[in-house]
C-alpha cells in the first residue's frame, strides 16, 4: 500500500467525519454522527496523509451483496469522496481509489457503484453511466380513485416495518436486475436513522403482509420515499392509501429507479409529470470473476472479450476467453485469441454486460467494436432488462 494512502481504523472516525462535514459543509449534529459512524463501522475507510501524518483526502467503499438475475454478487458502494481544500489537485484521491481497486479485486468484490458529482471525474477511474431515476409529480386532484380492496392498511411503526421491507422487496422483479441485497444494518441506516419516514403495512386477506409503503408528509406534497409490493391487489391497496391523502396536500411526488416502464401509463388521465434523469454509476472491479459468475443462459458459445483500456484495473487489460458448456462457464486470460470478439473499455463493457445499453447499440456509437457473428449472439446471452438501483451511497 502506498504510504500515504492507508487503511483507516473506527479509532480514526471522528477525525474521518471532521473531514466529510468541512468538506460538504454540512451540520455536526448528533444524527448525522450516528449515520457517518453506522456506515463507517461497515465500511473500508481509505486515508491520504501529508508529510504531518495529518488526514487530508478520503474515500469510503462500503460492501454490499448485490442480486444480479438470480446470482449474488459482491459491491463496493464508493461514497465520502472528500479532500480538504489545500489538499486537492495533489493526486489523494487517485491513489486512494488506485488502492481501493486493487483491495477490491484481492477481496473478490467484482462491481463497484458510486453516486457522481461529475460523471467525467470518475470515467477516469473507469466508471460510467449505469442507473437512472423517474421522478413523477401529480397534482391531487388528477390522482385516481381506487377502489377498495380485501385485506387492510395498518399505520406503522419501523421496527415492526422492517422486516416486512427486508421480506418484500428482494421479492420484486425490479430488484433482480443489479440492486443491493439490503442486510439488516443498512434497512435501519437508510430508514430508521433518516428523520421523518411514516410506514404503512398492508395484510391481504389471510393477514400475511403483502406490502409496505415508505413516505413523508412534507406539506404541501405528500412524497412516496418507497412502496413495495407481491401482488396486484397490494398495489392497489397502498395506492389507495396513498390517494386518501388528496384533500390534505397539493401534490404527490415519487422518484425510483428506472426500470424501463412508467407508472404513468397506469393512470386514467396519465397526467403525472415524469422526468427521468442520469444518476449513478458502476465499474466491473475484476472482469475475469464477473464473467465466471455472469447468469448465461445454459448453452454452449464460445466468445472473446477485450478490454481495450483500465487505467486504474490494469488486470482487466487484455483479451479473455469465455467458454459456455451447458450452464458452466470458464473465462481464460490469453494473449491473442481467433474466436468471435467484442472490443471496448471498462465502462462500454460493464454497460454492456449489466444491461444498460444493447450490443447494437453500443457498436452503432463506436464504444464497442464485435464480431458480426457475435452481436446477434451477444443479444441472446445478456438480460434484455435495464439495471435497477434504489439506494444511494
Amino acid at each position: 500500500m502506498n504510504k500515504k494512502v492507508k487503511e483507516l481504523g473506527s479509532a480514526q472516525i471522528d477525525e474521518m467525519f471532521d473531514l466529510a462535514a468541512y468538506a460538504f459543509n454540512f451540520e455536526d449534529t448528533f444524527e448525522r454522527r450516528e449515520r457517518f459512524q453506522t456506515i463507517a463501522e461497515h465500511s473500508w475507510n481509505y486515508g491520504f496523509f501529508n508529510e504531518e501524518e495529518q488526514l487530508m483526502s478520503q474515500v469510503m467503499a462500503t460492501p454490499f451483496p448485490v442480486a444480479f438475475h438470480g446470482k449474488e454478487l459482491l459491491m463496493a458502494g464508493i461514497g465520502y469522496v472528500a479532500s480538504y481544500p489545500e489538499a486537492r489537485g495533489q493526486g489523494g484521491i487517485n491513489q486512494i481509489m488506485e488502492q481501493i481497486l486493487t483491495d477490491c479485486r484481492e477481496r473478490d468484490v467484482t462491481l463497484s457503484y458510486l453516486a457522481p458529482f461529475s460523471y467525467p471525474f470518475y470515467r477516469r477511474y473507469g466508471y460510467e453511466l449505469l442507473f437512472e431515476k423517474v421522478h413523477y409529480e401529480l397534482a391531487s386532484r388528477d390522482f385516481p380513485a381506487v377502489k377498495k380492496v380485501p385485506g387492510k392498511m395498518v399505520r406503522t411503526s419501523f421496527d415492526q416495518a422492517q422486516e416486512a421491507i427486508a421480506k418484500i422487496y428482494p421479492k420484486m422483479a425490479d430488484n433482480q436486475r443489479g440492486a443491493v441485497a439490503r442486510e439488516a444494518w443498512w434497512i435501519d441506516f437508510k430508514f430508521r436513522q433518516k428523520k421523518g419516514h411514516q410506514f404503512a403495512l398492508y395484510y391481504d386477506e389471510a393477514g400475511a403482509v403483502a406490502g409496505y409503503l415508505v413516505y413523508r408528509l412534507d406539506t404541501p406534497t405528500f412524497t412516496i420515499v418507497e412502496w413495495g409490493y407481491l401482488t396486484h391487489t397490494a398495489f392497489q391497496a397502498l395506492a389507495r392509501f396513498v390517494g386518501s391523502h388528496s384533500g390534505a396536500f397539493e401534490t404527490f411526488a415519487f422518484a425510483c429507479g428506472y426500470a424501463g416502464n412508467n407508472l404513468n401509463t397506469l393512470l386514467a388521465n396519465p397526467f403525472a409529470k415524469t422526468t427521468i434523469t442520469p444518476d449513478m454509476m458502476a465499474r466491473i472491479v475484476d472482469l475475469a470473476k464477473f464473467l465466471a459468475a455472469y447468469p448465461f443462459p445454459k448453452t454452449q458459445v464460445v466468445f472473446a472479450v477485450e478490454v481495450t483500456e483500465d487505467a486504474y484495473a490494469s488486470w482487466n487489460e487484455g483479451i479473455f476467453e469465455v467458454v459456455l458448456v451447458d450452464g458452466e462457464v470458464r473465462v481464460n486470460p490469453v494473449t491473442d485469441s481467433m474466436l468471435p470478439r467484442v472490443s471496448g473499455t471498462i465502462q462500454s463493457l460493464t454497460q454492456l454486460f449489466m444491461g444498460y445499453k444493447k450490443v447494437q447499440e453500443l457498436v452503432f456509437q463506436e464504444k464497442l467494436i464485435c464480431s458480426e457473428a457475435l452481436v446477434e449472439k451477444l443479444a441472446e446471452l445478456i438480460p434484455d432488462q435495464k439495471p435497477v438501483l434504489n439506494d444511494y451511497f
